[in-house]
């Protein structure tokens, strides 16, 4: 009998969420929104249409929109926006936005680089689920909540850098990103939910944060031995006698930014960007992004 319960209500729930998902009030340059304020100030959310319709190619989402003699502020992404859109290829965010729907662009195989700007507080969960092609996710240092499953099966992922204003890790975050290899985590992370990382080929962690943050359960499926762990020098000791991080190969960040920087002064480096994104035209101190010309990134700490 509980099981049946579950399933209606898990029935309705979806329902609820295809009928959201689908309303829109109107449409502006190929572009559907939902209103979500009539009256001042007047807001709305970039809308999923039906299934008749898909976003295609490039898809530049404007701040405001005009409708009725009323001018709307463009502030979220709702749930599902953008879903299944299989042949779109980027979308450019405007700095309105401060949330990122559920589902907003689950599915979005053609998908390959999102750069979320600095106004988004929050990134629903499955937000990015299933975007196969998507290599690289800009996430700005506003954002303090990233749900569950939100970058989870992103196989063309292979690094990500989250920003220090994130004090937690969510459930299934970035479950069967098969790419991934490499994550920098800030000393702003206190906690990584269950299965955060599982089916991740990480061979790499960063750790910034000093004291090492609480694990749920099976966070890692990693042989931890193999994995290189780097964390600060005066942590060394805390993290190897953590039980959730003593069995990786634990390193200071000493020895790693010796190395980085060996690499970093070499031929064939082609930009310099800092941890937000932001291209820089030079190495400055702190934690630099290296782009080289053969496509490849690395991380170079300059003291």
């Amino acid at each position: 009998m509980k099981n049946k319960t579950l399933s209606i209500l898990l029935a309705v729930l979806m329902i609820m969420a295809a009928s959201m998902a689908s309303a829109h009030d109107f449409e502006v340059d190929g572009i559907y929104y939902q209103i979500t304020s009539s009256t001042i100030p007047y807001t709305v959310a970039v809308s999923y249409k039906g299934s008749s319709w898909r976003y295609t190619g490039s898809v530049t989402i404007p701040e405001t929109v005009p409708y009725n003699g009323k001018v709307y502020s463009v502030t979220s992404i709702g749930y599902f926006a953008f879903r299944y859109c299989r042949g779109l290829t980027s979308v450019t965010i405007p700095n309105s936005v401060t949330s990122i729907g559920g589902g907003a662009f689950d599915g979005c195989w053609g998908l390959i680089s999102v750069t979320i700007p600095n106004s988004v507080t929050s990134i629903g969960e499955e937000a990015f689920y299933d975007c196969r092609g998507l290599t690289s996710v800009t996430i700005p240092n506003s954002v303090t909540s990233i749900r569950y499953y939100a970058f989870a099966g992103c196989s063309g992922l292979t690094s990500v850098t989250i920003p220090n204003s994130v004090t937690s890790i969510g459930a299934l975050a970035f479950f069967c990103c098969s790419g991934l290899t490499s994550v920098t985590i800030p000393n702003s992370v206190t906690s990584i939910g269950d299965k955060a990382f599982k089916g991740c080929p990480l061979t790499r962690i960063y750790s910034y944060a000093e004291y090492p943050p609480s694990c749920g359960t099976d966070v890692f499926s990693v042989v931890k031995k193999n994995c290189n762990l780097y964390v600060l020098p005066k942590s060394v000791d805390l993290y190897k006698t953590n039980q959730d991080w003593s069995e990786f190969n634990i390193l200071p960040m000493d020895e790693v930014a010796l190395s980085v920087r060996e690499v970093g002064t070499g031929k064939g480096i082609q930009e310099y960007y800092d941890l937000q994104g932001r291209r820089r035209a030079k190495r400055q101190h702190g934690l630099n992004i290296i782009r080289r010309s053969d496509g490849t990134t690395r991380q170079l700490l300059v003291k």
